[in-house]
């Protein structure tokens, strides 16, 4: 990401002719890799899932809680995440800004802790922001939160891939601001750093097609998110069901379909 922040760095250097190590210029990069890179991350990734299960996989995987046509559903959800996302860039941006500045623990050379602690890492990054998340999401559905920010994001009970990036500017930083957070408290490696936030990215998505081939178990599958937006007061976890177990807040999904329907869809093809 910092290769990225500092080619945009150079140009933004050029355009407003100052220095591209000031911090003007590393704070507008920063916030115009933000931007640019989620609203494709976004609109990418919702398509892809929208296409493979909603119109390639329709007979197979379409879910029947959805009306036949979803124009308009679809046009509501990207304008929210459209409207949302410059403000929400906005406001994360002095955290990777901060980073870049040596004031968090990223690190640049696996010989610094080593792969033991870089493969430890990923485990640590899911653990740690799943606990982070839980207790944000279950915030954001107090009254006065849920009345006045969260409610966009459940503006339709029945979700389509598109609804995944659908908050109001403040919800989406406050959950998406643990990523950065950890990388202030635990060391870890740049481009893992990446990774993990494009892995975020794509399984926020996963979790809103209403296509669970999972049910119940330790996994915060689609169907357990799907139960969420129907009934609010389940599930707030990310990725897993650890949490709302432990704090009573789960209830069990139930697998729509079986990995075999993919087999079966391919064949059919």
């Amino acid at each position: 990401m910092d290769f990225v922040v500092n080619q945009v760095a150079d140009s933004v250097s050029w355009l407003i002719h100052s220095p591209p190590d000031s911090i003007t210029v590393r704070f507008l990069a920063n916030y115009i890799v933000l931007l640019l890179g989620g609203a494709f991350f976004y609109l990418f990734f919702a398509s892809l899932s929208f296409y493979f299960f909603f119109v390639w996989g329709r007979k197979t995987f379409y879910p029947s809680t959805l009306p036949s046509d979803l124009s308009k559903q679809i046009k509501v959800e990207i304008t929210n995440a459209s409207s949302s996302l410059p403000i929400m860039a906005l406001l994360m941006t002095p955290f990777p800004l901060l980073l870049q500045y040596g004031y968090g623990r990223i690190y640049y050379s696996v010989d610094d802790y080593g792969w033991a602690y870089l493969i430890l890492s990923v485990a640590l990054f899911i653990i740690v922001t799943d606990f982070s998340i839980y207790w944000v999401h279950r915030g954001l559905h107090h009254p006065i939160m849920y009345k006045n920010i969260h409610k966009l994001h459940h503006t339709y009970r029945y979700t389509t891939p598109f609804s995944s990036h659908a908050f109001h500017p403040i919800d989406g930083w406050a959950q998406g601001v643990s990523y950065y957070l950890f990388c202030f408290i635990f060391p870890l490696h740049h481009i893992l750093f990446v990774v993990l936030f494009m892995f975020v990215n794509i399984w926020t998505i996963s979790i809103h097609d209403q296509v669970d081939f999972s049910g119940a178990g330790l996994l915060n599958s689609t169907g357990h998110h799907t139960i969420h937006h129907v009934e609010f007061s389940y599930n707030y976890g990310q990725y897993f069901t650890i949490w709302d177990r432990v704090f009573l807040t789960y209830k069990p999904s139930t697998k729509t379909h079986s990995y075999s329907d993919l087999a079966m869809k391919q064949h059919q093809k």
